[in-house]
């Protein structure tokens, strides 16, 4: 499976960093805990000898810097107040880690800033006062979560009802269901984008967006939130990230466009396919041309690859639904384990001949094929020519019935 890069992966990175500045000041972050043995069902590990630990990160400016810690109070369990001061930039983003359990992100807008944490309440564990970034970033992320939970259960019914080929106005009714909540999600991420005061907060907001708005939706979203907020370092480093991503992105399609045409020209297909000859799991030496009269799927595979076993249940299927009709398969792979070919093959049930010179990369069905990735495949035809490439999935079917009428 080739290296893509992906444009959501930017931002979903990039929003977690605060606005930081050369000057610091006070920050104290001070609260109360209720109900804090309700927190080991979620979080087994919080409580350590009836305690909790409570740490004050400053999550700096930028990607690479982890967190820095301003500061830490262990209390009994029992306990119910806690406070924590350390020097910070205003408009910076800040973290209150429960050690083993749950974090509260915290918006540096005032001080003192009051967290009231409740383990009664699960997932919705902790309300805020004195800071209106901090009250922001928590409703936005508590309905965020209601929205995104939404699409989640619509998406795992529908998959559900796929798997049990359920009928189609019932699927068009999930399918509209799963649309829906996608769009309530989108529409609350629109509306926040627009609302939000604190710019930290527009960033984060706008890096969870990222993962569901189009592209072009998400350069306007960002562009809205650079005028309205023109001198804000996190939105404006946003920017750049993204402009010297979209050249790297860019960059990429022209190198991927330009192997593709590469492989086009050095297509085998109408050519004949270049022998190959290599023994099988038992040291009996097989070639393909020995096939001649048969249509042959070569496929060119190894058990170290986790694309090639999850393609696998594909050639399984294709192969037990075609072989009555002179098909077969020959399996070339690329391992250097002999232990670990046969174990895959017994494992991924590949009942089809089976070759390898256990050379890895270096495997001399690499240089005559020409291939850089694997799963890859070539199809056969009885004359020996080949007559198609790169068949996976629903593909590798779909042309097999074409072809074996």
């Amino acid at each position: 499976m080739k290296k893509q890069l992906n444009w959501i992966v930017l931002c979903a990175v990039t929003v977690f960093a605060a606005c930081s500045g050369d000057s610091k000041q006070n920050l104290e972050v001070k609260g109360t805990v209720a109900n804090a043995d309700q927190v080991s069902a979620l979080y087994p590990k919080a409580i350590e000898d009836g305690k909790i630990t409570v740490f004050l990160y400053e999550v700096p400016f930028g990607t690479e810097t982890p967190p820095v810690q301003l500061d830490s109070i262990t209390i009994p369990a029992t306990a119910k107040d806690f406070a924590l001061k350390g020097k910070g930039a205003k408009g910076g983003f800040y973290n209150v880690v429960i050690k083993n359990g749950p974090l509260v992100p915290v918006v540096y807008d005032a001080s003192p800033i009051t967290l009231n944490i409740d383990f009664a309440g699960k997932e919705k564990f902790y309300s805020v006062s004195g800071s209106e970034g901090t009250e922001e970033l928590r409703d936005f992320l508590f309905t965020y979560a209601d929205r995104r939970n939404e699409i989640d259960r619509s998406m795992l019914a529908l998959d559900s009802l796929k798997r049990f080929a359920a009928a189609d106005s019932v699927l068009i009714l999930a399918t509209n269901k799963k649309n829906d909540a996608i769009k309530g999600l989108n529409d609350f991420l629109r509306k926040s984008l627009n609302d939000i005061k604190q710019p930290v907060v527009a960033a984060f907001a706008l890096g969870r967006a990222s993962t569901t708005l189009e592209q072009p939706e998400f350069e306007s979203q960002l562009a809205g939130l650079l005028k309205k907020f023109p001198n804000d370092p996190t939105l404006t480093d946003l920017q750049k990230r993204y402009e010297a991503y979209k050249t790297q992105v860019a960059d990429m399609q022209k190198q991927q466009q330009a192997a593709a045409e590469n492989r086009k020209s050095n297509s085998l297909i109408g050519k004949a396919a270049p022998e190959l000859a290599m023994p099988d799991v038992n040291g009996k030496n097989i070639t393909l041309s020995s096939f001649k009269g048969k249509y042959v799927l070569v496929d060119f595979w190894a058990s170290w690859c986790g694309p090639c076993r999850a393609e696998n249940p594909n050639v399984v299927a294709a192969y037990n639904k075609f072989k009555s009709k002179n098909f077969t398969v020959l399996g070339v792979s690329l391992d250097k384990d002999k232990k670990a070919w046969a174990g895959a093959i017994a494992e991924d049930k590949l009942d089809w001949p089976q070759i390898s010179d256990l050379a890895f990369w270096n495997s001399k069905a690499v240089a005559l094929y020409q291939f850089d990735g694997i799963p890859y495949n070539v199809l056969v035809d009885p004359k020996g020519i080949v007559i198609a490439e790169s068949l996976r999935g629903e593909a590798l079917e779909q042309k097999l019935a074409e072809v074996l009428k």
